[in-house]
């Protein structure tokens, strides 16, 4: 997998800020074969739990059975500032620090973006213009580099409608055997 950031039409990006210099902001380990990219990894975790546990996804390699899935949850976003809209270079910045973290994850197979947001900053990481691949909810795209890209929904944490909320999990638990199932093929 060699992912590359977007140069997109910002000639010369700002210096990223320091958190992108070192560990960016999630959950589990750099040598996780599933990356599950969000807004807030921290609330993913909670909201998470059934898909997590009926997938056998951990992010710890110490707590991981012969079955488990090693995964790591990131952010979408670097911090940005207190604008309303983000900057293009502050979407620059934050693409690139995605595109480090993926170029770090050398186990990587599976990508699995939960909401919009998510899905345009993987492809932005992986230089893929926007016009050549949908938002695809419960689909598993392959990317031209190999690597796996799962779409799911954004679950979101102010009051949301409870039938809307049910699609959305229902969408999620129907793709949990796609992905497990790309992660752990049966021969």
């Amino acid at each position: 997998m060699t992912p590359r950031a977007s140069t997109g039409t910002i000639t010369a990006p700002p210096p990223p800020p320091a958190a992108s210099e070192g560990v960016r902001p999630g959950i589990g380990p750099l040598s996780a074969e599933l990356l599950i990219v969000c807004l807030d990894p921290e609330e993913a975790t909670s909201t998470l739990g059934s898909f997590l546990k009926a997938n056998q996804i951990v992010f710890d390699a110490a707590n991981a059975g012969p079955d488990s899935i090693i995964g790591r949850i990131t952010t979408v976003m670097q911090p940005l500032s207190p604008q309303p809209l983000a900057l293009p270079s502050e979407l620059e910045t934050c693409s690139t620090a995605l595109c480090k973290e993926l170029q770090n994850m050398h186990r990587l197979k599976l990508v699995l973006t939960l909401g919009i947001s998510a899905h345009i900053a993987v492809l932005g990481a992986c230089g893929i213009p926007l016009s050549r691949l949908d938002f695809r909810p419960g689909e598993i795209t392959h990317l031209p580099d190999g690597l796996l890209l799962a779409d799911g929904c954004h679950f979101p944490t102010k009051p949301f409608p409870s039938d809307m909320l049910a699609q959305r999990r229902s969408a999620l638990t129907e793709l949990s055997p796609k992905i497990r199932a790309a992660l752990r093929p049966t021969t």
